[in-house]
């Protein structure tokens, strides 16, 4: 007789199975799965533990599993992963939006309702851009929490990117935000901004081989690596930032563990004044500056 999966069952083999693995939060991984696959919320399961699975669900679900041994991300698994109160859809064209990206959109968002050069009378002018947007989480959440009229662009190299920021902004109903194809190492949109964002690519050819396998042998190594020392971004940042921003305008672009000093240097020396803000680890994390008028 063929053994009957209840939802306990699953998720006491598949914990153990997942230590086995090597994959992080093994009982929450499994939770997450099943949870998935029955499209309930998690916290449903622990009033269904005897419920058994039938083999269509179970099919599925082994699939799932299999890709989750191999270190695949469990929000490709998913297809989907939650950003600054938003659900986006994610694949491997994209990287996964991390929480210290979070601190990011929440200090521009902040910095908006407080800066003087963006002030209530000014604010429909407001243009903001977003450099490498990848799923579009930067100028997504930017757009959906602005708290007036503004006009918000990304721009990204890779097509495939550039159709799910598309269909992440109709997902989540959002009109004022236009994705354009630009290779910002070659060239440049033809206007300038009031704001500047950007994630880009810093980690190093050497760190690379450092990395977790669900970052390193999953996520696009276009949006990880610059295939040289992580800098190629800030140096070409800092050439045209004084260009493509608006007399009062600013940025504010995340780095890399252990580059705040070099990427702080690189903007002193363009003429910005810049500000530093760790993350919650305490790292130095963003970069904000702006021009220094005289």
């Amino acid at each position: 007789m063929e053994k009957v999966w209840t939802i306990l069952d699953l998720i006491t083999w598949g914990k153990a199975y997942f230590e086995e693995k090597g994959v992080d939060s093994p009982r929450l991984t499994m939770e997450i799965l099943i949870a998935h696959v029955l499209q309930k919320a998690r916290i449903q399961l622990y009033t269904q533990f005897d419920r058994p699975l039938g083999e269509s669900e179970l099919t599925t679900l082994r699939s799932m599993i299999k890709r989750r041994a191999a270190r695949e991300p469990l929000q490709y698994i998913l297809g989907e992963t939650d950003f600054f109160g938003m659900t986006l859809s994610v694949t491997p064209a994209v990287l996964i939006p991390r929480p210290e990206t979070e601190l990011l959109v929440d200090y521009v968002l902040n910095r908006l309702k407080k800066d003087t050069s963006t002030a209530n009378e000014n604010q429909a002018e407001t243009t903001i851009l977003d450099i490498g947007t990848g799923s579009g989480c930067i100028a997504l959440a930017l757009a959906k929490n602005i708290n007036a009229s503004a006009t918000l662009y990304g721009l990204d190299v890779s097509d495939d990117a550039l159709a799910l920021a598309r269909s992440n902004a109709e997902r989540n109903e959002i009109t004022n935000v236009q994705f354009g194809k630009i290779d910002i190492l070659e060239a440049l949109p033809k206007r300038q901004f009031s704001v500047i964002v950007s994630n880009p690519p810093y980690i190093s050819t050497t760190d690379m081989n450092e990395l977790e396998p669900e970052v390193g042998s999953h996520e696009p190594k276009v949006a990880l690596t610059d295939n040289a020392d992580g800098m190629t971004f800030y140096r070409r940042f800092a050439e045209i930032f004084p260009i493509m921003l608006e007399e009062r305008g600013w940025f504010a672009v995340e780095m890399g563990f252990g580059q705040g000093v070099m990427v702080e240097a690189l903007f002193a020396d363009a003429g910005f004044a810049t500000l530093v803000i760790n993350d919650f680890a305490g790292i130095p994390r963003i970069c904000v500056g702006s021009r220094k008028l005289l």
